[in-house]
């Protein structure tokens, strides 16, 4: 398979960032709009600040994130990213994405919870109107603040759950924050009926995967360190949890590989784990879904059907509603 047949077919993302998927221009568009007494501290100019090393740690990596958060603080930034986004994945053939964000922090000029929500709703709900794609929104709570924070979260995607909110996530550092913390939130979600997804051994602690799993989770959030555990491995296997798996960025941050051909994704592929490919940070990781796929498909020397593989599981893992997930896998079988 070359590139330009990967460009063709229809595509998944089910772990993108919204504040870490801008378009470099509308960064700095945003940037230059932004009073001087609102704008992060930052040693360089703010195209490359939003730009993190490569290689570098998940801690550096989430510094530029400073600056884009600090940027989608009104209702109109927020659709505009989101529309753009959604934009950006309907061009390179993206045929269902799932949009990630904290809402908490983003109310530093007086926007509601709420508000919040709905202007990341509304953006993408134009994109849904206007282009071959359908979209869902996952709400994150951050796992380094007070759990009453991801419980105010939990509630606010139950809220929303029938408008276009299909999950609950903790995101943020991983080294000394566990998700036990949390466990409230998660099952306030639950209970609620909001699905829930949950990053877990992205830059260290195989340990927090097999917590994820304990607390429900129906899908891990990267899961790079899951090969240090045989026994966790072997639970996600056995339960058909998938991964969200992030190439691009996890080569960047893992601290384990120095070539995409030592990521654990193809030996998770070879042992019968559910996997997804997607993003994670457009921006941060100068990526797109094309890029991913491609590079793992070179990377390992994929054929169709392991592609094939790869769409179907993302087609069946994501938080769509079964009408949806029929529409979207039919276009996978459909392309290959």
């Amino acid at each position: 398979m070359d590139r330009a047949t990967i460009a063709r077919l229809p595509k998944f993302d089910l772990h993108c960032h919204l504040d870490g998927s801008l378009r470099p221009g509308t960064v700095r568009e945003l940037w230059d709009d932004l009073p001087e007494r609102r704008r992060p501290h930052i040693a360089d100019e703010v195209g490359k600040a939003v730009l993190p090393p490569m290689p570098c740690t998940l801690e550096t990596y989430l510094e530029a994130f400073r600056i884009t958060v600090a940027l989608l603080q009104t209702p109109d930034a927020l659709e505009r990213a989101a529309f753009e986004l959604c934009q950006d994945a309907a061009n390179e053939n993206v045929v269902y994405i799932e949009v990630r964000f904290a809402p908490l922090l983003h109310l530093r000029r007086g926007m509601s919870p709420s508000r919040v929500v709905e202007a990341a709703l509304a953006g993408m709900r134009r994109a849904e109107a206007e282009l071959p794609i359908r979209t869902g929104l996952i709400l994150c709570a951050m796992r380094n603040e007070p759990p009453e924070r991801s419980e105010k979260v939990a509630r606010l995607a139950a809220r929303y759950g029938d408008q276009g909110v299909v999950g609950f996530d903790l995101a943020g550092p991983e080294e000394g924050f566990p998700l036990s913390p949390h466990v409230q939130a998660i099952r306030l979600a639950q209970e609620a009926g909001v699905h829930v997804t949950l990053h877990a051994g992205e830059g260290c602690c195989p340990e927090h995967i097999a917590e994820a799993l304990d607390l429900g989770a129906e899908r891990i959030g990267h899961g790079v360190y899951l090969f240090q555990d045989p026994a966790t491995e072997a639970r996600v296997r056995e339960a058909g949890i998938p991964l969200e798996v992030c190439p691009t960025s996890n080569l960047q941050i893992s601290g384990i590989m120095r070539s995409l051909a030592d990521h654990p994704l193809k030996r998770y592929l070879d042992g019968g784990i559910r996997v997804t490919v997607n993003t994670d940070n457009r921006l941060m990781s100068r990526t797109s879904s094309t890029d991913e796929l491609w590079q793992v498909v070179e990377a390992f020397g994929l054929g169709p059907d392991e592609v094939r593989a790869i769409l179907l599981a993302s087609a069946e893992a994501s938080f769509a509603p079964p009408r949806i997930k029929d529409e979207v896998r039919a276009q996978v079988l459909a392309s290959l």
